[in-house]
């Protein structure tokens, strides 16, 4: 049956005392705060939230500082109002009304919780303190209302003032004159200063009235007013700011550097300014993720130009994509024309990117239409020129390696209408982002090319035949195209290594022409081209070949309309009959895995070389262990780009001698076997029944070996028993013999040498009825690495 939940409440003199302590202090400001009228109301609702907070039991902490700071803003409001409030303005006395709201609201729900079961309380843990971070941005958009206020307030206060100090009947209170014009520099609340004393002395009054309860963590400094950059201009800087937060009010309480950094635009830079109607749109937006999203192409003055607009909460990212695009006049960043003016509704920018694409479709759209070669190129110019753009935007920025990185891959991309990748803008939420990486900016823009081509950029085989929906001659194309992309596309962490690379592999092949572009350049150029840089390592790869059938260097091809590999036609080996010069390397490697715990574990094994190229396992087992052996034996090309160069060189020639067309033919670059050996003992450990001890016996090892589960044994569970003495049950230890001859046959012995044998002689098996296991070769595979070059390698 379900164990019913219990609460255990625990209270101490300590706490109790506290909170005697706690509510004494609170209960006597409050009561101050009776005594200043306006703020009545408020004060006699928020003792009410502290007697509900009495009644809470969790999440009272949070409750209480929510309070706290509610108590504190009032407190503020009285000691900065409590001599004129008879002459504070009805925007003040509205926010205070506001403010009330909230603290209802507040209340409410704190009475509504404290009334729940314990058990309801903690089932809806996660909504409760969803609920108190909203009462936190309600309190926060209260104050924010004081500011908005207080702004208005001293920009007419500034205005009245401006006004009386510039009219011929206006009194010079400090030549004596009489005080009837007094009433018009509001002197109960202003004193009489001049006209940038008077801003000073307003806005000293509003930090203090206006400061935020919030705890100093959240706020380090309190809001200013940004003084005026020109003479005469301190009107239209004031509206400036009311209009910014009227239209965009922030969602936290924020610093005077952050308004001046994020909401105001001063400089324009000799942008232009457009309002809606000048823009003459000519279509719906197509564009509906991403920086780009809502892009709508039109005209501006008989300009061609795309108009991207903001939402009118979304002023601050506005402000920002125009401060950012100020900056930035490279051909693969948006190239800003204008944006909206401030009699606009919906803020837009201008960009002269008009008709933009994905680089997805006008990558397909090349490999409909034209070469293998112009393809290549396409995205070694991407590549190149989103390397210079972000390096661009890294120097006018300021940007940290890893902050580029961020932006880089979060950016969108589009293609404009002259072929040109062109970076967006990356969200606004890429800046409060901190990211670390064990790679390059280089690498990171190669991976957003590759994620373009089909399978993220990878591929094994030229064809797929399960893919029917493709032609081969497609699909032909699209891998040729990967596998060149994989080569060219460097990522290099030295950028200065990565930009001469991709250079050398564009330049054209005459040097000495300065009318030859990349654009001439041939497929069989830019292989040269790779070579040269030490690119074009990648080959296709097949898993299901016959094991030990072919080596290194075969050279052959596969008959039309076949692709099984036992159909492969051998020609010869280049190695041997045609002076092929390429170094080669073997390799081995071993595991070991079983079940253990449900989970299959496994772990390397470590060979031991013999003479004749055999290798040498040490395989230990333990009583009724049952596990497997992966034995790969590999050999390889070290160089894999020499094979794509003597195809490249021989390959007409070859074609010509055995009768098929150039791209037909394969070369093998790497083969390897991977062998699946069964080990299992055939044991079975004895135990002493549960209700019987353990039995002493005078030769049985305190510490016995067996007690410990072996690589492969599973555990019996439960407490452990204790196994009848007398039984064998020593881990085994046994020896496999394998080699990367295809004549070799891999066996076990109980030697650590093998066995001698002449050709085609069967080797040795284990006895299993006298060594009590069985150890077998299981299943055996091949596979193959290879280089097969496109048809267009050998046009001319």
């Amino acid at each position: 049956m379900p164990l019913p939940i219990k609460r255990i409440r625990k209270v101490t003199a300590d706490d109790a005392l506290g909170a005697l302590i706690a509510t004494s202090a609170v209960t006597k400001e409050i009561a101050d705060i009776m005594q200043f009228p306006p703020a009545q109301a408020a004060a006699g609702i928020l003792l009410l939230v502290f007697q509900t907070i009495q009644k809470i039991q969790s999440n009272k902490e949070e409750c209480y500082r929510l309070a706290r700071r509610c108590l504190s803003m009032l407190i503020d409001i009285r000691d900065h109002m409590s001599d004129h409030w008879e002459t504070a303005p009805p925007s003040l006395l509205k926010a205070i009304t506001k403010f009330e709201e909230t603290l209802e609201s507040i209340h409410k729900f704190m009475k509504q919780e404290a009334e729940q079961k314990w058990g309801s309380r903690l089932m809806r843990k996660n909504t409760i303190e969803i609920a108190m971070k909203q009462h936190h941005t309600a309190l926060d958009d209260a104050v924010r209302s004081f500011q908005i206020a207080a702004l208005i307030n001293i920009q007419l206060s500034l205005g009245d003032a401006s006004r009386s100090k510039s009219s011929p009947n206006a009194v010079d209170m400090s030549s004596g004159g009489g005080p009837s014009n007094a009433v018009q520099l509001r002197q109960p609340t202003l004193p009489l200063y001049t006209a940038e004393e008077s801003s000073r002395a307003i806005v000293s009054d509003l930090d203090q009235m206006c400061s935020s309860p919030v705890p100093g963590s959240a706020v380090s400094e309190q809001f200013t007013i940004v003084e005026p950059t020109r003479s005469g201009s301190t009107m239209s800087d004031f509206e400036l700011i009311r209009r910014t937060i009227s239209a965009d009010e922030p969602t936290s309480i924020e610093t005077s550097s952050d308004i001046e950094e994020e909401l105001i635009l001063t400089e324009h830079h000799g942008f232009n300014r457009y309002h809606q109607s000048q823009f003459l749109m000519k279509g719906k937006s197509r564009i509906k993720s991403g920086w780009w999203a809502g892009g709508i192409e039109g005209a501006i003055e008989g300009r061609r130009a795309i108009m991207l607009q903001y939402e009118s909460t979304s002023m601050k990212r506005w402000i920002r994509d125009v401060k950012i695009l100020q900056n930035l006049y490279h051909p693969n960043l948006p190239q800003m024309i204008g944006y909206s003016n401030d009699e606009t509704p919906t803020p837009f920018i201008l960009l002269a990117n008009a008709q933009t694409r994905l680089p997805q479709a006008m990558l397909l759209d090349a490999i409909k239409n034209v070469s293998l070669a112009r393809c290549t190129q396409m995205l070694l110019r991407f590549y190149q020129d989103t390397l210079d753009a972000a390096l661009y935007l890294q120097r006018q920025m300021n940007l940290s390696d890893s902050k580029l990185q961020d932006y880089v891959e979060r950016a969108d991309f589009r293609i404009d209408s002259e072929h040109t990748v062109v970076m967006g803008l990356p969200p606004p939420e890429v800046d409060n982002i901190q990211s670390w990486r064990n790679y390059g900016l280089a690498h990171s823009i190669r991976s957003i090319y590759l994620k373009l081509l089909p399978n993220g950029g990878n591929v094994r085989e030229p064809i797929d035949t399960r893919d029917k929906d493709v032609s081969e001659e497609r699909q032909r194309k699209l891998s040729h195209l990967v596998v060149l992309a994989r080569a060219l596309l460097p990522e290099s962490d030295n950028l200065t290594v990565v930009k001469e690379r991709v250079q050398r592999v564009l330049c054209a092949e005459d040097e000495e022409d300065e009318e030859a572009d990349a654009s001439s350049m041939t497929l069989r150029q830019i292989r040269k081209a790779a070579f040269a840089v030490g690119a074009q390592q990648q080959a296709w790869f097949r898993n299901t070949v016959p094991p030990s059938k072919y080596s290194v260097g075969d050279l052959g091809y596969l008959p039309k309309g076949s692709d099984d590999w036992d159909d492969f036609v051998v020609c010869c080996n280049v190695f041997h009959d045609n002076g092929f010069d390429c170094t080669t390397s073997s390799h081995v490697t071993g595991r070991q895995g079983a079940w253990v715990n449900r989970i299959y574990q496994q772990q390397d094994m470590s060979p031991f070389e013999l003479p004749g190229d055999i290798n040498g396992w040490s395989v230990v087992v333990t009583p009724e262990s049952e596990s497997d052996i992966y034995i790969i034996h590999e050999m390889m090309m070290s160089q894999v780009n020499a094979a794509w160069n003597f195809l490249l060189d021989s390959g007409r020639s070859l074609a010509k001698q055995y009768g098929v067309a150039p791209e037909e033919l394969i070369l093998v670059t790497r083969v390897g076997t991977e062998q699946r050996f069964r080990v299992r003992d055939l044991r079975k450990i004895q135990y002493w029944p549960s209700s019987v001890g353990a039995q002493p016996h005078s030769h049985m090892p305190h510490h016995s070996p067996f007690q410990h589960h072996g690589f492969g044994q599973m555990p019996n569970g439960g407490p452990q028993r204790a196994p009848v003495y007398g039984q064998d049950l020593s881990p085994k230890i046994f020896y496999l013999f394998t080699s990367s001859d295809k004549d070799y046959q891999s066996h076990f012995s109980q030697r650590p040498m093998p066995a001698p044998m002449q050709k085609d002689e069967k080797p040795p098996e284990l006895d299993a009825s006298i060594v009590k296991c069985f150890a077998y070769l299981n299943a055996k595979y091949g596979f193959l690495d290879y280089v097969q070059l496109h048809a267009e390698d050998f046009e001319d």
